[in-house]
């Protein structure tokens, strides 16, 4: 590795140059590929401070209405780490690649988390299904439904329940998981060539438009998921539409700088 300092080169798993003393990270200030100065237009884009103030809001609003985001904390101190780089004219592939770790982390917990949904459809429908076939197991667990509710057939009812919430389970999870497998896939894949274009010196970026069009649809959820819960909890629902605006924002500066820049 060559100082930028003094010239001389020194072994790059060095920290800091053997001659004049010089950190070896100053060398990232050079941003000597085009890949690492299109990621700096972008850090350096206002719309790349106003993603990391709207990820800080939904954090902030999470742990007030009760949760711990530790993946979307994780993400919002990356970003912000990133932008301090940027704004000294650093392209940090070190912290874009945590970026791109916490996108991954996001993919396979969504991932886990619908498998889990669809395991708890087929024990459900499996649970009621036992329940209606053994009588006296049966007739104890329907003993107080059934004194209030004396018209209706336990029996048929609990089976159809079941089916019905076994059902939406399984549905549910199903749409989540290929969701997640079709489109956070190909987001994670974007990200992480971003980073490796800064660390290879090689504008290749996996397909912008893709994630572009995905980023859109998982937006326009986030906005409908916000609306749907604002007369309920005004917080989650304030930080599901943080969440969207971020989305909207990502939109707009993929296809500015690495859609209509890549077409030009």
């Amino acid at each position: 590795m060559k100082c930028t300092n003094c010239g001389l080169e020194f072994n790059e798993s060095l920290n800091f140059c053997t001659a004049c003393g010089a950190p070896a990270s100053i060398d990232e200030t050079a941003c000597p590929n085009p890949a690492a100065d299109r990621v700096l237009a972008v850090i350096k884009d206002g719309m790349f401070l106003a993603i990391c103030i709207l990820m800080s809001a939904v954090c902030a609003l999470s742990i007030i209405t009760g949760s711990l985001p530790v993946i979307e904390i994780l993400l919002t101190v990356f970003l912000w780490i990133t932008y301090a780089k940027g704004r000294k004219d650093i392209a940090s592939d070190k912290h874009l690649r945590c970026v791109s770790g916490c996108v991954y982390a996001n993919y396979v917990v969504t991932n886990v988390a619908s498998i889990i949904i669809i395991v708890c459809g087929f024990v459900i429908a499996l649970l009621l299904g036992v329940l209606t076939t053994d009588a006296d197991l049966f007739n104890s667990f329907t003993l107080e439904f059934g004194s209030m509710y004396p018209g209706l057939v336990p029996e048929a009812l609990f089976s159809a329940i079941g089916w019905v919430l076994g059902l939406a389970f399984i549905v549910i999870g199903a749409i989540a998981l290929i969701f997640n497998l079709l489109g956070m896939k190909k987001i994670h894949a974007f990200v992480k060539s971003v980073y490796q274009s800064v660390a290879l010196q090689n504008a290749e970026y996996v397909n912008p438009k893709a994630v572009k069009n995905w980023l859109i649809f998982f937006g326009v959820c986030s906005a409908i998921s916000a609306l749907s819960s604002i007369s309920s909890d005004f917080l989650a629902a304030t930080a599901e539409g943080c969440s969207a605006a971020v989305i909207i924002i990502a939109v707009i500066l993929i296809n500015k700088y690495f859609i209509q820049a890549q077409d030009k």
